[in-house]
């Protein structure tokens, strides 16, 4: 019987999924969606704000590959914690 992790194949995850996936827990993937570095899409009726937020599998992968043997603070997401700090 295969695993939750072999299972997902679908292009657009939701967080629960997502974390399953990567590993990476919700609240950490929802700070990397909003700061632009992992591509998401709010899936809502027509004319509604309110809907589901469904993350780009793909863009999760890449943004996981930029990670790979890369020191932190080469990472974009840490560009902000390796500037000198301001006086």
């Amino acid at each position: 019987m295969p695993n939750a992790i072999e299972q997902i194949t679908r292009r657009w995850l939701t967080y629960q999924q997502a974390e399953i996936y990567s590993g990476i827990g919700q609240r950490t993937i929802q700070s990397h969606v909003k700061a632009g570095y992992i591509r998401s899409s709010n899936a809502c009726a027509p004319g509604s704000t309110r809907g589901r937020r469904l993350i780009d599998r793909e863009s999760l992968d890449a943004f996981i590959e930029a990670g790979v043997n890369a020191p932190p603070t080469q990472l974009a997401m840490n560009a902000r914690r390796a500037e000198p700090a301001r006086v």
